[in-house]
């Protein structure tokens, strides 16, 4: 696995089957991760963004519909070239535990073999997407727990019919370039030290860079200077920590921010909303069964 992946931390607990997302946002600001739960995420609204799942990297079009089902296969959704800033995303994660002990069942053979695909994740085709997005819709609006779950298993096996699913990445585990194996002890380091104060010197004297060639690697690798870079990283810490229900004061500290009115402003010019709204906004956008 490499270094600089974050481990996502699902709402779920033990005894729940699955959460549902149901978001509107304006672009992709989550950093490639992993997670034990496997996903089915859909985006609609977002063409030109970029696709990343294992080694695979692709631009999508207006509908992107992917199923997950491995614990290490890193994955996310970026900007690219998108240039709409009315995106609409359902995610659906849940427990391996929920549909394992069915998979020896020969009416589940079909789910076995997709689940099986998507250790290495799918792409569904156009066909497959117009054919369950109805089921998609409805399972955001369902409350009844135990239908819930009859729905989900409904739609997994809806989708397995499919005749136009593509396998995305070549491996679970992808062999890095000298840049990527850079951006990973960077990351590293940053994620280690982001409750610190950091400076472009300090990082590049880690990195065994000049300030000049460290600049230069980071502007080529991601297009922003140090300064953003930091402040780009340290607001989606704390987007996740705000998914986590950690207080704002903690935030605050464990993301490396002077103060807290600091925090809401800078957390307010990134999206638009105070760190309070966009917390109460997930709070409305997602749904444990």
């Amino acid at each position: 696995m490499r270094p600089d992946i974050f481990r996502e931390k699902s709402p779920l607990s033990a005894d729940d089957c699955f959460v549902v997302f149901d978001r509107r946002k304006s672009s992709f600001t989550f950093p490639v991760h992993i997670h034990p739960e496997y996903e089915l995420n859909y985006v609609e609204g977002a063409s030109g963004a970029q696709r990343i799942i294992g080694n695979s990297v692709e631009t999508i079009g207006e509908q992107d519909l992917v199923l997950i089902a491995s614990p290490e296969l890193e994955h996310a959704w970026k900007d690219g070239e998108c240039q709409s800033s009315d995106i609409h995303e359902i995610t659906i994660q849940f427990h391996p535990s929920l549909i394992e002990q069915y998979l020896d069942k020969k009416q589940f053979a079909s789910i076995q073999q997709l689940l099986s695909k998507a250790s290495r994740g799918v792409v569904f085709g156009k066909d497959t997407v117009d054919r369950v997005l109805p089921l998609l819709r409805i399972l955001t609006l369902e409350r009844d727990g135990f239908y819930s779950v009859m729905k989900l298993f409904v739609l997994l096996y809806e989708l397995s019919k499919g005749e136009d699913i593509r396998v995305l990445s070549t491996a679970t585990n992808t062999v890095l370039s000298n840049s990527e194996l850079l951006m990973g002890r960077l990351q590293e380091y940053v994620v280690a030290n982001i409750n610190k104060e950091l400076s472009l010197p300090m990082v590049a004297a880690i990195m065994n860079m000049s300030k000049s060639t460290f600049s230069r690697f980071l502007k080529s690798a991601t297009t922003l200077n140090f300064t953003d870079y930091l402040l780009d990283f340290r607001i989606n810490t704390a987007v996740r920590l705000l998914k986590e229900e950690t207080p704002i004061a903690d935030i605050v500290e464990q993301c490396g921010f002077n103060s807290v009115s600091y925090f809401y402003r800078v957390f307010k010019k990134k999206k638009g909303i105070t760190p309070i709204e966009y917390r109460n906004s997930l709070r409305k956008q997602q749904m444990i069964i």
